[in-house]
């Protein structure tokens, strides 16, 4: 299986998802073309397809999470959003499927290496210049207390889409050392003034991760390139921190050792209480949860009165609460119990298996995917909706890349190459 010589279309198709994301449901259309690429590509090579290695760990990973969903459905707290939510995330998997075939070009997977530096780096210069101005170069002001970017003045996702894709260009500045210690001091200065603290945990992990990693290509001593990082991160820290916004979510987080329940929520920003609630749905609903999608509809049955989330529907008139528990752990029990749980494990368990059995030359290659993949997906720490359409797009889109630069497309072997021919 072969691609075509205008193949650069279809990574630049790929790219487009990136390229639109910060700007809600666009994003959608050059999903939708995809979708019914993957589903041409599924037709049209048939079952030799889904044998492939990274057409098989990909529909694993995904199964972990979509069936799960499925089971959740019949006795959800919103049966119609858990079973739309449940239907069209099967788009994701079928774009999955044509990004796999896409980057099994290695000039094609390069060629998106690059588009996704480049969009980085705009991000960051933007944000920067917002941070400087008071504007982007859209013309959005800057948030009174967190920078917002490209993302608009009403979205304030930067500081957890940036860490996602910071590695790719981090990582394709890696041959000129000075360029790539800017490169991350300034993404991290941004991701620090965008004021998302589950950002920050992302970005660090992004960090050890690439010490580690550099360390040892380099052959350069760890503890010499941990205090090279540990400068360069106070300075940067101080420097951002000059910002009030950032200085007072600092503030807030230290209010964790407080020891008094009220303050540790406080710091939470009131997420002790959605996960106390959480709990208590997983409690009443330990096999299959409250339905994905429908937390916010099963709130109100576990919530204390004074919960601080609790609201009306202005159309419904339907008493509701949180959208979602904001960490990944959380929500999939709430919302898929035990099953998805389970699920959830599995995933992470073949991922780390994948990676640990690929070859050296693999890992290499995979490395930014692997890192984006770890920003978002770390299980210990805040996270934005799993199921939500925008989010849930980002991070398939991420795996199905890493699975594809995990693993090669097709079987070893000419009969297999014939196979897919």
């Amino acid at each position: 299986m072969t691609l075509s010589p205008n193949a650069r279309y279809f990574t630049w198709l790929i790219f487009f998802c990136f390229l639109l994301f910060p700007f809600r449901r666009t994003v959608e259309l050059p999903m939708l073309i995809m979708t019914i690429g993957g589903g041409v590509l599924a037709y049209q090579y048939g079952r030799p397809f889904f044998q492939a290695p990274a057409i098989k760990l990909f529909t694993l990973l995904f199964a972990c999470i979509w069936l799960p969903m499925l089971l959740s459905v019949p006795d959800s707290y919103a049966l119609e959003k858990s079973a739309s939510t449940g239907l069209t995330f099967i788009r994701l998997y079928l774009s999955g499927l044509f990004i796999i075939w896409v980057m099994s070009d290695q000039k094609q997977a390069s060629l998106l290496i690059k588009l996704l530096a480049g969009l980085t780096a705009f991000w960051v210069v933007d944000a920067l210049f917002q941070a400087a101005t008071g504007h982007d170069f859209f013309g959005y002001a800057q948030r009174p207390d967190r920078l917002n970017g490209v993302f608009g003045e009403r979205s304030l996702r930067l500081g957890n889409a940036l860490p996602v894709l910071a590695p790719f260009l981090i990582l394709a500045l890696r041959k000129r050392l000075a360029l790539m210690l800017l490169a991350t001091a300034t993404s991290g200065a941004v991701v620090i003034l965008a004021g998302s603290r589950g950002g920050w945990v992302s970005f660090g992990l992004v960090c050890v991760w690439l010490i580690l990693s550099e360390t040892r290509r380099r052959g350069v001593p760890l503890w010499k390139a941990g205090v090279v990082a540990a400068l360069i991160a106070l300075v940067g820290t101080f420097a951002a921190f000059e910002n009030p916004g950032a200085r007072q979510r600092l503030d807030q987080t230290l209010l964790l050792f407080s020891g008094d329940e009220a303050k540790i929520d406080q710091a939470l920003s009131y997420r002790w209480t959605l996960w106390k609630d959480a709990f208590a749905m997983i409690d009443a609903h330990p096999v299959n949860g409250v339905g994905v999608r429908a937390f916010r509809y099963a709130y109100p049955e576990f919530a204390q009165p004074d919960d601080p989330f609790l609201s009306i529907n202005e159309a419904s008139g339907r008493p509701t609460g949180a959208f979602y528990a904001h960490q990944i752990i959380m929500e999939v029990t709430a919302e898929t119990g035990l099953i998805g749980l389970a699920g959830l494990g599995l995933f992470y368990v073949l991922l780390v298996r994948s990676w640990r059995l690929a070859s050296h030359e693999r890992r290499i290659q995979s490395l930014p995917f692997a890192m984006a993949a770890l920003a978002w997906i770390f299980p210990f720490n805040t996270h934005p909706s799993f199921y939500t359409a925008q989010w849930s797009v980002l991070i398939w889109l991420i795996i199905a890349m890493l699975c594809a630069s995990l693993l090669p497309l097709q079987k070893t072997g000419d009969t297999a190459n014939r196979s897919l021919g």
